[in-house]
C-alpha cells in the first residue's frame, strides 16, 4: 500500500491537508511529490503521509517553515531529541503564561461579581483570610504627594518585572485615623502593595493578617476613598470596638473594568477588636 502513488486531490482528501496547502509545501521546499511525469502532472505516495503529518505537528509546536525543512532534510534521534526538550521547555512556559492569564480573568469576574453584589457606604462585617502581599517602601504622612507617585512608579516596574498582576489592581495601605484629623484632600497611601498568589513560597512577603474586619464599599475615584473613612468611626463607637490604625483599600472596580473614575468601587477594611 505504500508504493501506492495518488494524485494531489486524493492525497489531500486522505492526508486532510488541503491541495493549496500541498502545493505551498512545494513551492518552499519543504513536501515535494514523490513523481511527476512528462506532462508535469503530480503524484504523491501513500508512505508520504507520515512526513506530511510530522509537518503539520511540527506547525502545531511553533516551528518556522524553514525549520521544518531543516529538521525533515536533517532529522536523527539525536536532534529529534534535542528540539522536543526544547519546545516541552518553551510550551511549558507558555502553559504557565496562559494560566496566569485564566487566574488574572477569573479574579477580574469574582471582583466584578461581589461588587455587584454590596452596597456602598455601608458598614459589613467580614472575616479574611491571611493575605500575602508585596509592599512598596513607607511613606511618611508628612511626604509631599509627588513622593507617593514615585514609589508608585517603583512599585508598578517591580510588579511588572515580577510578573505579580493577579487580577488585582494595586492596593494601598492608609494611615486613616491620621487622614480623618489632616486637611489633605486626597487619599494618602503610606504603603503600595501588591496582593500575591497564596502558593507563593520563594520571595520575601509581608501578610494582611486573618481576622474580622469592618469593611465599607467606597463608590469614587480612590482619592476619595478616604470620604469613606468616618463610617469606621460612627460603627466603632457604637459597638465599643477598638480599631487598627491601617486601613486596607483594594480595588473591586479600577480602571481596567470601568472608564468612569466616578464609577470605582473600593473596597476598604480596617481590623478590630472587642473593647474589654
Amino acid at each position: 500500500m505504500d508504493n501506492i502513488y495518488v494524485s494531489p486531490t486524493e492525497f489531500a482528501s486522505i492526508s486532510g491537508v488541503s491541495r493549496q496547502t500541498l502545493i505551498f509545501y512545494e513551492k518552499k521546499g519543504i513536501f515535494l511529490p514523490a513523481y511527476k511525469n512528462e506532462k508535469g502532472y503530480r503524484f504523491y505516495l501513500m508512505s508520504q503521509l507520515d512526513i506530511i503529518a510530522t509537518i503539520q505537528s511540527l506547525q502545531k509546536i511553533g516551528l518556522s517553515l524553514e525549520e521544518i525543512k531543516d529538521y525533515i532534510e536533517h532529522r536523527n534521534a539525536q536532534s529529534t531529541y534535542e528540539l522536543f526538550s526544547n519546545k516541552i521547555n518553551t510550551l511549558k512556559e507558555i502553559i504557565t503564561t496562559y494560566h496566569k492569564m485564566i487566574n488574572m480573568m477569573e479574579t477580574k469576574c469574582q471582583l466584578i461579581t461581589k461588587a455587584n453584589q454590596i452596597l456602598t457606604d455601608m458598614v459589613y462585617i467580614e472575616y479574611r483570610d491571611e493575605i500575602k502581599i508585596i509592599k512598596s517602601d513607607y511613606i511618611p504622612f508628612n511626604s509631599k504627594e509627588i513622593n507617593q507617585y514615585k514609589i508608585l512608579g517603583e512599585h508598578i516596574k517591580y510588579r511588572k518585572k515580577q510578573n505579580h498582576s493577579l487580577g488585582h489592581a494595586i492596593s494601598g495601605m492608609v494611615e486613616w485615623k491620621k487622614m480623618l484629623k489632616s486637611k489633605r484632600k486626597k487619599t494618602f497611601y503610606q504603603y503600595y502593595y501588591t496582593i500575591l498568589d497564596n502558593q507563593l513560597e520563594d520571595e520575601n512577603y509581608d501578610i494582611i493578617p486573618s481576622g474580622n474586619y469592618l469593611v465599607i464599599y467606597h463608590k469614587g475615584t480612590y482619592e476619595t476613598s478616604y470620604q469613606s473613612y468616618h463610617l469606621f468611626l460612627d460603627y466603632a463607637k457604637k459597638n465599643h470596638l477598638i480599631l487598627d490604625d491601617i486601613a486596607y483599600d483594594e480595588s473591586l472596580i479600577d480602571e481596567l473594568t470601568e472608564a468612569n473614575p466616578q464609577n470605582y468601587i473600593t473596597q476598604i477594611s480596617v481590623k478590630f477588636k472587642k473593647e474589654l
